[in-house]
């Protein structure tokens, strides 16, 4: 089966019936354990973000 063959089988799939497909789908995907430098990076965003909170879009010069 080609890759056109496929998405042409999911533009078959009806919009309400989409979510169950895509959790199938995501099932066949290896899951792939983060690096040691990933979850450390998270950890500082996470640590930065309790100390110093976010900041909402009104608020930011985007000029």
């Amino acid at each position: 089966m080609s890759k056109e063959m496929l998405k042409g089988l999911i533009e078959l799939v009806p919009d309400e019936d989409i979510d169950t497909l895509y959790k199938v789908v995501i099932k066949f995907i290896p899951e792939v354990e983060p690096e040691p430098d990933e979850i450390a990076a998270i950890i500082e965003g996470r640590k930065d973000r309790e100390k110093n909170g976010t900041v909402p879009h009104e608020a930011i010069q985007w000029e």
